[in-house]
């Protein structure tokens, strides 16, 4: 699975008008925070406010500012916009199956795509922005996000993780 750059836009668009809170910034101010042209942000930002997400005011003094609580907006909203195959929506993996090969590869595609949303739907544009991000990462299989910080996680009883804490050494809390 891979995020568009478009998708990548549309995620620092979003954090840094969160970061701003009500203050409007410039859309070039935007793009420039985020390594992004002026205007491919203003085609991501047309998308966004189209959508709801962004409050976009035109003229001198103009700029942009979310238009709703970040913690309201979860990153699957967001991946729906603008890259909604990654949530298993809008397409077809292996359509005809021409064998049960095929047939079995589709469902664990669309499994592995059913999971990454739930996944993703645990998270907001406020977690994107908050210092302690990096510490509320949880998910079911945390051994490769772990092994680099040679941590562990663990899944409870009711298939949802405990949060993965890692201290300096390498302990999880």
């Amino acid at each position: 699975m891979h995020l568009k750059r478009q998708t990548e836009i549309a995620f620092g668009i979003l954090a840094v008008c969160a970061r701003q809170e009500r203050e409007i910034i410039s859309v070039q101010k935007v793009a420039q925070e985020i390594g992004s042209t002026k205007d491919h942000t203003y085609q991501v930002v047309a998308l966004l406010a189209r959508n709801g997400l962004l409050r976009s005011e035109r003229g001198p003094g103009g700029g942009l500012k979310l238009a709703r609580d970040p913690k309201t907006v979860k990153l699957t909203d967001v991946l729906r916009l603008v890259q909604p195959e990654l949530l298993g929506e809008g397409a077809d993996t292996l359509s005809s199956p021409q064998s049960e090969t095929e047939a079995f590869l589709g469902r664990i595609v669309s499994t592995t795509s059913s999971f990454f949303a739930r996944l993703l739907d645990r998270f907001t544009i406020a977690d994107l922005i908050a210092p302690e991000s990096n510490l509320r990462v949880s998910c079911l299989d945390c051994s490769l996000l772990a092994s680099s910080q040679q941590a562990t996680a663990s899944v409870t009883g009711d298939d949802r993780p405990e949060p993965l804490v890692v201290r300096r050494s390498g302990t999880r809390s």
